[in-house]
């Protein structure tokens, strides 16, 4: 593994932050935000430019990483652009959906596609799979993106077993994502006040969640048999929250594609948890995830589809505890 990597990508992430965080530009609130008073956002562009920084400096072992690093660069790139130009300008939700889409397959198709859950897979299946993971991950870190230090908190621990599990190019890169994603913390996390003082931003969201999806695909397309189980499982705090709301909105006769605050993270908030507290929480979760994808990376296909179905059920409780616990507090858990 490269340390100079991770060790470019910390101080080019507080720098770019901070001068985001000058700029000034702002995100105001609306009914579905967890802050009420105008917050700088664009955060996020601190993080990319730290991994774009650190990548200069990552050796390429093969023409295979090689396209699977720059096709992560090119995607993540183009998906923070969108990000940026949904912050300025509120983009269409067809043209997003569209615009993901487009990306989740490039992607696939330059850092995979997986063709192996244990059982082999038609390659046209196994791109359209990889393809759903990338466009999945992208919309769930962008949801999960509203309270301060979650996604930080969460994506750390992430990273750096992703960085653990994997060798190489990719490995180096997933120590640089969250060597920047700490570097954004610092502005970001609310240690040492009530809030932090900057926001991701979709801009930030978008492109942090295609890089982290991206490394996480080529690994999982050539680590041995099963590992794809475990590329979920690191961000299962994440995914779970999205997908188990949405699965609960649905049996509720709500449309799951309407704004609203009943993830799990967004119901302690209504409960009068404080941002730190929920960051906390997701942190211990991710580091959970991240221990328990490290214990089954030495295992078979089954094994480490048995600790991916053990992290999904451990969560699956949790998310279910909250639900009540805000019920029986008298909140609407469905909007």
């Amino acid at each position: 593994m490269t340390l100079p990597a991770a060790l470019i990508a910390f101080p080019v992430a507080v720098l770019v932050a901070w001068s985001v965080l000058a700029a000034g530009i702002l995100d105001h609130p609306n009914a579905r935000s967890s802050h009420a008073r105008p917050t700088p956002r664009g955060g996020g562009i601190g993080v990319l430019a730290g991994v774009f920084a650190a990548l200069l400096v990552i050796p390429v072992t093969g023409p295979a990483e090689g396209a699977a690093l720059a096709g992560t660069v090119l995607c993540g790139g183009m998906a923070a652009g969108l990000g940026l130009l949904d912050d300025l300008l509120t983009l269409s939700e067809r043209l997003k959906f569209a615009v993901l889409t487009t990306l989740g397959l490039a992607l696939s198709v330059m850092a995979g596609p997986v063709t192996g859950l244990g059982i082999a897979l038609p390659w046209i299946v196994g791109l359209a799979g990889s393809a759903l993971w990338v466009f999945t991950v992208a919309n769930a870190v962008n949801f999960m993106d509203g309270s301060d230090g979650l996604l930080t908190a969460t994506l750390i621990p992430a990273a750096l077993a992703l960085g653990l599990l994997a060798d190489g190019g990719t490995a180096d890169a997933s120590l640089a994502l969250a060597a920047g994603l700490a570097g954004f913390a610092v502005w970001n996390a609310p240690l040492l006040r009530p809030r932090g003082r900057l926001f991701c931003g979709d801009v930030g969201s978008l492109g942090i969640a295609v890089i982290f999806a991206g490394l996480a695909l080529h690994w999982a397309a050539t680590a041995p048999a099963g590992s794809v189980w475990l590329a979920p499982l690191l961000i299962l705090p994440l995914l779970g929250d999205v997908l188990l709301t949405m699965a609960a909105r649905v049996r509720a006769g709500r449309s799951p594609f309407v704004a609203h605050r009943a993830h799990a993270y967004q119901l302690l908030i209504r409960m009068g948890k404080s941002h730190a507290r929920i960051a906390a929480i997701w942190g211990g979760l991710s580091l959970a995830c991240g221990a328990l994808a490290l214990a089954g990376a030495a295992g078979g296909a089954w094994v480490k589809f048995a600790v991916f179905a053990i992290g999904v059920a451990a969560f699956a409780i949790i998310h279910r505890v909250v639900r009540k616990m805000a019920m029986a507090a008298g909140l609407d858990v469905y909007q």
